[in-house]
């Protein structure tokens, strides 16, 4: 389980990064965490990671009180739970297989142990047989999967994505979310953090926003939509319009010619019309047939 009660956070510059926030996610469940940069969200998986510590208020991880964690027991507790960054954090030098077998090797995992664990999560992930290669001759996908992998080998209770679509293309997109969901049908919990409204609202899970350091809304299924946005576009705009009328209005008054100002543009004569050749009718048939299949074949 990961709860947080009542938590502050004040960072040594004065930034009051959490204000409040009560929060728990039971273990199995599937969430989306999303609010704009800066509402705290960062904090929260650093927090949960024991990167950083609570000011004030409970954060309870796995049985783990992140606020009076002895430093020789953070790793037991990392053990329990896998995070994946957008940045995938892959060590370059290393093959996909050296990249997930080093976190087990860092725990004291016996060797015999290794390949086993190492082998079935690659093929959980599907870069099995990618595991010889090394990060940059891999795809965006594929690294991200690695990252995954890497998370989930050490077998944790929870697994906390950033912005793991981040650099992934729409379908990659929809196939990394799709291979969370399956993890965790498995029974680890999965915490996703996002800003990709597309993704959320195409999976029926629960979504809680923060914003300005507080959960804001915490509800099932679809991005949260702040309810004062509309009332800002809209009256963004109709100021917009008011400030453009009044320099049209004013411009006359100072005595600029608005209309003066513009280059006189030279025109030319018109040409004549070609007759299509069948060169020209070929190209525009093979784009139209390409346009066409390019269409139909997209997922």
């Amino acid at each position: 389980m990961l709860k947080l009660e009542d938590v502050f956070k004040t960072y040594e510059n004065g930034t009051k990064a959490l204000k409040g926030i009560n929060l728990t996610i039971e273990d199995g469940e599937f969430v989306f965490v999303v609010g704009p940069s800066g509402s705290g969200k960062s904090t929260i998986i650093k927090m949960l990671s024991a990167e950083v510590r609570p000011t004030s208020g409970k954060v309870s991880v796995n049985g783990y009180d992140i606020g009076s964690i002895k430093q020789r027991d953070i790793p037991y507790l990392r053990r329990t739970v896998g995070v994946v960054f957008q940045d995938f954090r892959l060590i370059e030098n290393k093959s996909v297989y050296e990249n997930v077998a080093f976190v087990m090797r860092a725990v004291g995992t016996p060797q015999r142990l290794i390949k086993k664990r190492v082998m079935y999560v690659l093929d959980l992930v599907g870069v099995l047989h990618k595991a010889r290669r090394k990060p940059c001759e891999l795809s965006g996908g594929e690294q991200q999967r690695v990252a995954i992998a890497r998370a989930l080998v050490n077998n944790p209770d929870a697994i906390i994505a950033d912005e793991p679509t981040g650099n992934l293309d729409p379908a990659r997109s929809l196939e990394l979310m799709m291979l969370l969901e399956k993890i965790n049908s498995m029974g680890t919990t999965v915490v996703v953090v996002t800003h990709a409204r597309e993704i959320v609202d195409q999976f029926a899970k629960r979504v809680v926003a923060i914003d300005g350091g507080m959960v804001v809304s915490d509800r099932t299924g679809g991005y949260y939509q702040r309810p004062d946005l509309t009332k800002i576009t809209e009256e963004a705009v109709q100021q917009a319009t008011v400030t453009a009328r009044r320099r049209q209005t004013a411009a006359p008054e100072r005595g600029v010619a608005v209309e003066s100002q513009a280059e006189e543009i030279p025109t030319e004569e018109p040409r004549p019309v070609e007759e299509p050749t069948r060169e020209t009718v070929f190209n525009i048939d093979d784009l139209l047939r390409f346009d066409g299949q390019e269409n139909g074949g997209r997922a």
